[in-house]
């Protein structure tokens, strides 16, 4: 960076990235309640959501603008330029970090095209806080963020995730939890999962079971509540020598009279194994038999 870079890096303000609780509000750091207090200009989600933080943590808060997926584009020069006449600004969510399935990617990146100082003051994660209650393997994890609405575009996406070799985390909403599972358990078979919900609330709930047993038990309930996180125990090394001589057989003979779509769906239903492993039986018996 030449003199002249320094000098107008330095003459402009900075943009802080704020992390706020997810559920209990005493989970906002001191420094947060500093950094807002501080602060003339916050870039929010909504701004409903901060006030009411701001009020029951006792503390004051400037002006508020909010920032979502419809008003970002637009927003983002004025913000730019707010911060490049030496303003400091928050960038900020209604729970947990910035960014993460929330808006503020495009504004960060026009900062940093713009030799704009970005500093972060962390807060809570769901997505971390799920994992590590979960029990199952943390040192390799992939986000997929919300899933696709619309069922084809879900399946497919979760097809791309067979083989990736990690926990595997979503967020999804009380209407679709029970379709998403259902999904799931289509596609990676009946592997042990969590569902995580109200995360350090009063009535944080918690669930660990292989996916049929989840499913199960949430079907029992009149009304699902919440903002679900699930987690879904990475890929297993499992290859076709682990078929057994029955299961072989067993798709031998329903091969005899039904589609392959009907014997993976029939076989993984009755066994839990991966529908890849079943279908590469499959391939391996119409090879044999040419």
């Amino acid at each position: 960076m030449d003199n002249d870079a320094k000098l107008k890096y330095n003459q402009y303000g900075v943009l802080r990235i704020v992390g706020t609780p997810i559920g209990n509000l005493m989970d906002l750091s001191p420094r947060g309640i500093e950094a807002f207090q501080k602060t003339d200009f916050i870039v929010c989600e909504d701004t409903r959501v901060t006030r009411r933080l701001a009020k029951l943590r006792n503390f004051s808060i400037k002006t508020l603008t909010s920032l979502n997926d419809f008003n970002e584009t637009k927003k983002l020069a004025s913000i730019v330029d707010k911060i490049k006449q030496g303003n400091d600004v928050i960038l900020t969510c209604d729970a947990g970090m910035p960014l993460v399935s929330d808006p503020g990617y495009k504004l960060v990146s026009k900062c940093i095209e713009n030799k704009i100082q970005i500093d972060v003051i962390p807060g809570p994660s769901s997505i971390i806080s799920a994992l590590v209650v979960s029990g199952l393997a943390p040192n390799n994890f992939f986000f997929a963020g919300f899933p696709q609405k619309k069922k084809k575009r879900r399946i497919d996406s979760l097809k791309k995730l067979l083989e990736i070799d990690a926990t595997l985390i979503w967020f999804e909403s009380p209407k679709r939890i029970l379709s998403f599972l259902t999904d799931l358990l289509s596609i990676f078979g009946n592997r042990q999962a969590v569902v995580a919900k109200e995360l350090t609330k009063l009535y944080q709930e918690i669930l660990r079971n292989d996916l049929k047993s989840i499913i199960c038990e949430l079907k029992k309930r009149k009304i699902l509540k919440g903002e679900y996180v699930i987690l879904l125990e990475g890929k297993k090394e499992i290859v076709v020598n682990e078929i057994n001589l029955d299961v072989q057989k067993k798709i031998y003979d329903l091969m005899k009279k039904n589609s392959v779509r009907s014997v993976v769906n029939t076989v993984v239903e009755e066994t839990n194994l991966p529908k890849n492993i079943v279908y590469k039986e499959i391939l391996r018996i119409k090879e044999k038999n040419r």
